[in-house]
């Protein structure tokens, strides 16, 4: 959707749960959106289909507020439906940039400690099935092929994985982007992807940020310091490292027409992917 259109999706939102709003602003508008108003609120747009996702995310932001996990504060406690995209409404932490390494370490060992609730319903990770992904990748028939291969041995390599510890609840995705910096201090926020998984997948996503994507590496060091373990130095990191790749690849492959800067990126990192731009790091910037 273009973004005055989302912008007077949530207006309709902001009516329908009578929150207040003068002005709405984007903030990011591929995929889930997301939106600030003048009061102090944040409004995520969910894609379609995805309502028993977002009540899910508004439980899990207070069952982890409720174990001295910091996470916003759901300001409006069910989803409204607006052209059938559930919309949620959080508080607005600031614009203050990613939580600081240490803290998000702490969080997280925090987090993978807690006994899993049952009534939060929360599924079990399960690795994606990339089909659809691929085919709306901006590419042509034979690397579309090579992506479907390339998808299926990850998916032999990721059920060959012998876990050193029990699953537990995970955040699902906790990169720097889902990380805020508060007054209050770090925050772990959008929870559309917590579940009962393994605690390596959390480690290993900030971990392959350094490894990967360029992030300064005592980045890594102060996380593992908090967290108390060093993920890389177990042997199944590089697959879950490679399929954290994978899916930002495929990311950039579907939003490759937004601009010439995303094309290039897009093709970046295939070309990474494929052994043809040198060994991690590698330079990969948002598209």
């Amino acid at each position: 959707m273009r973004s005055n259109d989302i912008v007077a999706l949530a207006r309709a939102a902001c009516a329908q749960a009578q929150v207040r709003a003068t002005r709405i602003d984007p903030i990011r508008l591929r995929d889930n959106a997301m939106l600030r108003t003048d009061t102090a609120t944040i409004i995520r747009v969910h894609q379609r289909g995805e309502l028993a996702t977002a009540v899910r995310e508004l439980r899990a932001a207070d069952w982890l507020r409720s174990h001295h996990v910091r996470a916003p504060e759901p300001l409006v406690p069910d989803p409204v439906v607006v052209a059938g995209r559930p919309v949620t409404f959080w508080e607005d932490l600031g614009s203050g940039g990613p939580a600081d390494a240490a803290e998000t370490g702490a969080m997280l060992a925090r987090l993978h400690t807690l006994r899993v609730p049952n009534h939060l319903g929360l599924p079990r990770f399960t690795l994606p099935d990339f089909t659809e992904r691929i085919d709306q990748c901006l590419t042509d028939n034979t690397e579309k092929a090579w992506l479907r291969r390339y998808a299926a041995d990850l998916a032999t390599r990721w059920n060959a994985l012998e876990w050193p510890s029990p699953w537990c609840v995970i955040h699902g995705d906790p990169s720097p982007a889902n990380t805020m910096a508060a007054a209050t201090g770090g925050h772990v926020v959008d929870l559309e992807r917590c579940c009962i998984g393994p605690p390596q997948w959390d480690q290993a996503t900030v971990a392959f940020q350094s490894d990967t994507l360029s992030d300064p590496p005592d980045r890594w060091e102060r996380f593992a310091n908090a967290y108390g373990s060093d993920v890389t130095d177990w042997k199944g990191y590089p697959v879950i490292r490679d399929i954290r790749s994978f899916e930002l690849c495929l990311f950039a492959l579907r939003h490759a027409a937004v601009s010439d800067h995303a094309r290039r990126q897009a093709d970046y990192r295939l070309g990474c992917l494929r052994g043809q731009r040198g060994q991690r790091p590698w330079g990969w910037t948002a598209p």
